[in-house]
């Protein structure tokens, strides 16, 4: 539930600011609870700031509760001498910061403490691509996990597209990288991750739809492909 309102930027000939919340009702197995996401994009003269957070609620005899909270924050710099009026060919420098934390329970019904998402720095470079009237931005980027001694890659990939006179939105993001083994840390393993959604726009503000969470060695392997469906409603404000 993520990224998908910075490639906003990229589809207009104006500066945009936009910001959205949304509900999602998750049905993956295991799970069974709602997880609500705020983003917010804003570009300026110098580039343009991205972020968002999700908080998840699914804390054990009161479901109500949040139970995790993760975050990721980004910042695209125009790079000096490559500035084009075209925005669909713009480079930019691309870093991010990505955290979390969350609660962990001793049986179903208390939890013994908390655990923390291994907070991730990434730097690099962001490039959109039109392809038609599909326009996707790539991320080519440097991984370093607060604590490791060598970096590690990750490419992502986010589309946008509206279909049906923009009544409805197929947007999504794919995101693939390397990181250590929890088993051998001397041994790499590959993880994907992909989330794509559909929106049908109720209004120009509100939406209906949901996701499909695809991953595999997500957060950590060895780990089986999971499928994660949605429900969800989206407010854009």
């Amino acid at each position: 539930m993520k990224k998908i309102i910075v490639l906003l930027f990229f589809l207009s000939p104006v500066m945009l600011k936009s910001q959205n919340l949304q509900l999602h009702y998750d049905f993956g197995e295991n799970r069974k609870f709602f997880t609500a996401t705020l983003e917010m994009f804003r570009p300026d003269t110098l580039g343009s700031t991205f972020w968002f957070a999700d908080f998840d609620f699914d804390y054990p005899g009161n479901p109500r509760s949040m139970s995790a909270a993760y975050w990721e924050i980004a910042r695209d710099f125009y790079i000096p001498g490559l500035r084009k009026m075209n925005a669909f060919d713009e480079l930019t420098f691309h870093i991010e910061y990505n955290d979390g934390f969350g609660a962990y329970p001793i049986d179903s019904s208390i939890f013994t403490g908390s655990f923390t998402y291994n907070s991730i720095f990434l730097a690099g470079f962001s490039q959109p691509v039109k392809i038609g009237q599909v326009v996707l931005t790539t991320q080519w980027l440097c991984r370093m996990p607060r604590g490791m001694d060598t970096p590690d890659f990750q490419f992502t990939l986010v589309w946008f597209q509206p279909l049906l006179n923009g009544r409805v939105l197929f947007t999504g993001f794919a995101d693939i990288w390397s990181q250590d083994k929890i088993a051998d840390p001397d041994s790499k393993e590959i993880v994907f991750q992909t989330e794509p959604q559909i929106w049908y726009l109720v209004t120009p503000k509100i939406a209906l739809g949901g996701e499909l969470e695809i991953s595999k060695n997500f957060p950590v392997g060895p780990n089986e492909w999971e499928l994660m469906p949605t429900l969800g409603a989206r407010w854009e404000f």
